[in-house]
């Protein structure tokens, strides 16, 4: 055993007040809480946290909750922040005060006697902790969000009677700047919430145990690779001993109810030691034929079940268990500037998004799970998070899903300066790492932790440190310095990068970077992004004016991001250059989703096509918003999917046809580990009048997690300023794999290399799309049939074209009634698409019953060029023109 010298705790999200796990017992202190600031609470804490203090005019809220968050539940604000410019009106002095949350609660008589425990997970940022009228810790012990805080409160809890629990919370201090708090900070995303997120923003528990527990168990995988016929399972974890006098116990475990194994161990008096099994002292850890996790795209995310318990004299103080997967995951270098990551022995190329919870910190078990779908649907295979810690659902979810999560510590502010941190600072730091490390390194989903963000640890010593703790607790996956291509003087090369853009490029840009220096197809972007995602207009009523919806407007910027990004303007000049300036808002908002998806998609798809060569990962920063937003996200506050998120699913389609805007040819990528032959790659090509100017079919075959290089277009003569391409691909028994559709022009855009800045490459010349304002006039045909499966729907969406154009960026919408809001969220198979002339596709819809709440469900279907007096629908369809 090796001795670990911290008194920490887990933390299980079951949002319940009271749970029992066979012999131990917790208590969630989620409700029945009450806030005020001290500014309006004359008595200090010795008075307030006894039994019958009376709260008059306290606010009634919920834990977790940050100050504001408790505000806006208990309706203190007549206005809705998110619109408009609102959010300023935030801004209050009584913030920046101490505030008091105040929280009762009764000990079960079956508890008597044992050792009672406090613990506290989410502290922003620094408290004074009162029980029962006693300062059990103060705001020198209980500091820093990260932290996960052990408390022995045995001496002073109530054992028959009322307890009273009182914390008096400061918020952080410029958390942004080089020498502040180090508490959570969201750089240029968005504007700062003035409490700064002060609050309890995760779970406090009381836990009980007699005289000694077991906590973070941690199983880790090794097989012999190439082969998984056997893995091999490490198990650990900690023990404690919460008594004055020495302790001889026995921790058993157990795996899935079947596998059995135990070890007797001596614990000094108040003494942290760590406990291991492993598969050479328990014969029974080489576990045959396991059943392993993969991420969703390389197999089933297979969860299994670890148990374990401490007991002494014949008697189990308590009992912990846990959902693990069998999973080994490692990183090689391709070069010095390319990291590949590694599951199960099998590389995988990683495409997804980052990752940011509310800004005010409020979290739903149900938004987490509708989100994480989201990503899922748009065949994402990771999620980052940039010191933005979410709770154990969360990561729940991505276990249960195959999404594998990267994350660490944040940049801009004062976690990127350590040395400008004093003692109290650089412990603090040291603790949360430790925490995190014990909290998190048993989740299957976890993929790699940051020791910095955008540079490594400025202090060398910091990461020595960090990765001194990380060994000692056995983290079982990859560690980097940082997410940006910076070599560390401790680590070496990070094998990542983040080099830009996050402005608006192009579709070229992405295999074009031919310098290796920007944020073209090559090494792992941990961070990029082309810029903008205009929500479509449903959403921007929500929260802009309609007199200020547009770009110009004070409001609008407003929801950009700050300092650099706070603006569209280089998304705007791209617009109006390549589509013809914009008529109106709709008009703007219609040809920004077409740019939306064509960017988006381009990215996505690059990093697919030169996979290993050196392209390895790639995450668009971002997936989500933490609030309504213009830029950066794939779906909108609202989970309203729009032309991002439908040209981000499209580009990652699992077996996928694309087109190569540096090559002129066609090709297909595979992100699956099967090969695939006989498939039939058909490609077609129409000007803007419906005519077909060219149509090439091949049968050709696929590696596992591979490209295949299928041919190059030929020059056409005869092509409209503007045209489109469509391919096709039919696996072997003839059933569509894939359909992509492009919007080709013959003037290309034109790039300025020279004048790149880190968050963008200007251009000197656009393609030019302006003729697709003028598209001929085309016709559509749709119904529809209706299915149910458990608490939701499915519907079958019959869409043809029946004109002789092609239908450009055809638009389904599912409303809650024909007059009614958009039923949300809602996962549509495909959406934004092209139609041929005669072209029939299928899309499926579907959506929780609960979000139609009781309304007949009704279609509207949009394009860009449809005639409507010429359009038929079967059923609740309505037709318009998004322009």
């Amino acid at each position: 055993m090796k001795k670990i010298g911290l008194i920490v705790i887990s933390l299980l999200a079951i949002m319940q007040a009271f749970a029992q796990s066979n012999e131990n017992f917790k208590m969630i202190l989620k409700d029945g809480w009450q806030m005020q600031s001290a500014t309006r609470v004359p008595d200090a804490g010795a008075i307030l946290s006894l039994p019958g203090y009376k709260t008059p005019g306290w606010y009634k809220v919920s834990v977790p909750t940050t100050i504001i968050a408790g505000l806006l539940s208990n309706k203190v604000y007549d206005f809705d922040p998110f619109y408009d410019m609102n959010f300023a009106k935030l801004n209050d002095p009584k913030l920046d005060s101490t505030w008091w949350f105040r929280k009762e609660f009764t000990l079960p008589n079956s508890e008597r006697g044992k050792e009672v425990v406090l613990k506290l997970h989410g502290i922003n940022y620094k408290a004074n902790i009162w029980l029962n009228g006693v300062l059990i810790a103060d705001s020198n012990q209980i500091v820093n969000p990260y932290r996960i805080i052990e408390l022995n409160i045995s001496e002073n809890i109530i054992t028959a009677g009322v307890n009273t629990l009182a914390l008096e919370i400061k918020r952080p201090i410029n958390p942004n700047k080089h020498g502040g708090d180090l508490a959570i900070d969201y750089a240029d995303w968005i504007h700062y919430p003035p409490d700064y997120n002060a609050g309890i923003i995760n779970n406090i528990e009381i836990k009980t145990y007699d005289r000694v527990a077991i906590r973070y168990p941690l199983v880790t995988t090794n097989f012999d690779l190439p082969s998984l016929a056997t893995a091999h399972l490490t198990v650990d974890a900690l023990v404690t001993n919460y008594t004055a006098d020495p302790q001889d116990v026995i921790v058993r475990g157990k795996i899935n109810s079947e596998i059995n194994f135990k070890k007797k161990v001596h614990l000094n008096a108040h003494e942290t030691a760590e406990v291991t099994f492993t598969p050479t002292d328990f014969p029974q850890l080489n576990i045959k034929n396991p059943r392993i996790w993969w991420p969703w795209q390389y197999g089933k995310p297979n969860l299994n079940h670890i148990e374990l318990s401490v007991a002494h004299d014949n008697l189990v103080s308590n009992t912990i268990g846990e959902s693990f997967g069998i999973r080994q995951i490692s990183s090689q270098f391709i070069d010095d500037k390319s990291r590949v990551f590694i599951v199960n022995g099998k590389r995988i190329v990683l495409r997804g998004a980052a990752w940011s919870p509310d800004i005010f910190q409020r979290r739903s078990p149900e938004r987490q799970e509708q989100e994480i779908r989201l990503y899922r649907h748009m065949n994402m295979n990771i999620v980052r998070s940039e010191g933005k810690m979410e709770d154990d659902h969360f990561y729940s979810l991505c276990d249960k899903y195959g999404m594998l999560v990267m994350t660490g510590w944040m940049c801009c502010g004062a976690w990127q300066y350590p040395e400008n941190w004093d003692a109290a600072k650089r412990a603090s730091a040291m603790a949360s790492d430790s925490s995190v490390m014990l909290w998190l390194r048993n989740k299957s989903s976890l993929m790699v932790w940051l020791n910095g963000s955008d540079m490594p640890p400025r202090d060398s010593t910091v990461e020595q440190d960090y990765l001194k703790i990380e060994a000692s607790l056995k983290w079982p996956n990859p560690t980097i310095s940082t997410a940006d291509a910076s070599k560390s003087k401790v680590s070496g090369f990070s094998g990542v990068k983040m080099n830009g853009p996050y402005e608006w490029v192009p579709p070229i840009y992405w295999e074009t970077d031919s310098l290796l220096k920007r944020g073209g197809a090559w090494s792992f972007a941990t961070e990029i992004s082309p810029g903008p995602s205009i929500p479509p207009y449903e959403s921007l009523i929500k929260f802009i004016p309609k007199d200020s919806l547009w770009f110009t407007t004070e409001s609008w910027k407003y929801h950009c991001g700050t300092m650099t990004f706070g603006n569209t303007q280089v998304f705007n000049d791209a617009l109006e250059g390549r589509y013809g300036k914009a008529t109106d808002i709709k008009d703007y908002i219609a040809k920004a989703q077409a740019q939306n998806y064509e960017s988006h998609r381009a990215m996505m798809e690059s990093y697919g096509l030169h996979k290993y060569h050196t392209a390895t990962g790639v995450v668009q920063w971002m997936g989500s918003n933490p609030w309504p937003g213009l830029i950066w996200h794939t779906y909108d506050y609202y989970l309203y999917p729009a032309g991002t998120y439908f040209g981000m699913k499209k580009s990652m389609e699992p077996l996928h046809i694309m087109y190569s805007y540096a090559n002129n040819e066609v090709d297909l990528t595979n992100s699956l580990l099967q090969k695939f032959s006989g498939l039939k790659v058909k490609a077609e090509i129409y000007n803007l009048d419906g005519s077909l100017k060219y149509s090439k079919n091949i049968t050709t075959s696929v590696e596992p997690d591979s490209i295949q290089k299928c041919f190059a277009l030929p020059q056409i003569n005869d092509l409209s300023d503007s045209y489109f391409l469509r391919l096709q691909l039919n696996d072997a028994n003839g059933d569509v794999k894939s359909i992509n559709w492009y919007w080709l022009s013959t003037k290309p855009d034109v790039l300025d290399w020279v004048k790149s800045k880190w968050y963008m490459t200007p251009q000197t010349g656009y393609a030019d799309f302006s003729a697709l304002q003028n598209i001929g006039k085309t016709s559509l045909k749709m119904l529809y049939t209706t299915g149910k499966k458990y608490d939701s729907t499915l519907h079958r969406v019959i869409i043809t074209n029946t004109g002789k154009t092609v239908a450009f960026q055809v638009h389904l919408r599912a409303l809650k009634g024909k007059s009614g809001d958009d039923i949300l969220p809602v996962i549509f198979s495909d959406n934004y698409i092209e139609l041929a002339p005669g072209e029939t596709r299928i899309i499926l819809c579907s959506y929780a019953d609960k979000n139609i709440k009781g309304a007949t469900p009704f279609f509207i279907t949009s394009a860009w060029n449809l005639d409507l007096t010429k359009c038929k629908a079967a059923g609740n369809i309505i037709f318009e023109n998004q322009k």
